[in-house]
């Protein structure tokens, strides 16, 4: 019976040993598991932070180049208002001209012409300034009776072609090729 009892506890034994041993081996695969499951979140908790802070750079350049945009837009937009009221005040102030100014100008005009038969049509704001003197200092000049309503300025007819000087027509033709000159002057890079 001690043989028994022996043998029993042998395999007992063995059987203990065995267990401890898939026992340690088991809890050694399930910690090394859990470290691979921690790693992994801890990657993709990092790879979360990077993609929201990406996402977050690039929300913020959008809304920045955004704001540069709307800030170019809003200058320009000023600029344009600005270059108008010039535009607009070199009319006004051409509309306004005395009868002398007026009359020297369209004069030097007319010397264009000197050897040509001209009509001169003139613009109602500007009628007021054809004198009689004006229309004796300039005999080969037809002028006309009829006056274009609601213009400042005129137009002078030559062999049938009509150049206009109504003073919103000269104002539009210097504005063409004066804006880019005038805006680089008057807003170089002081923004």
């Amino acid at each position: 019976m001690k043989e028994l009892e022996g043998l029993s506890s042998q395999i007992l034994n063995r059987t203990k040993e065995k267990g401890q041993e898939k026992l340690v081996a088991k809890e050694t695969e399930l910690n090394a598991k859990i470290e691979a499951n921690r790693i992994r979140l801890v990657e993709f908790q990092k790879n979360q932070k990077e993609l929201i802070h990406s996402r977050n750079e690039m929300e913020y350049e959008r809304q920045k180049q955004s704001l540069r945009n709307e800030k170019r837009n809003t200058l320009l937009g000023e600029k344009q208002a600005i270059l108008a009221d010039i535009y607009e005040g070199a009319i006004e102030k051409m509309s306004n001209w005395d009868t002398e100014t007026f009359q020297q100008f369209a004069g030097n005009i007319l010397k264009r012409f000197s050897n040509k038969a001209v009509t001169f049509v003139t613009g109602e704001k500007s009628a007021e300034h054809i004198t009689s003197a004006f229309k004796s200092a300039n005999p080969s000049v037809t002028f006309s009776d009829d006056f274009m309503p609601g213009k400042a300025g005129f137009i002078v007819s030559v062999d049938g072609v009509d150049y206009n000087y109504f003073f919103d027509q000269v104002v539009e033709e210097i504005q063409k090729d004066f804006t880019p000159k005038l805006a680089s002057l008057a807003f170089k890079k002081n923004e």
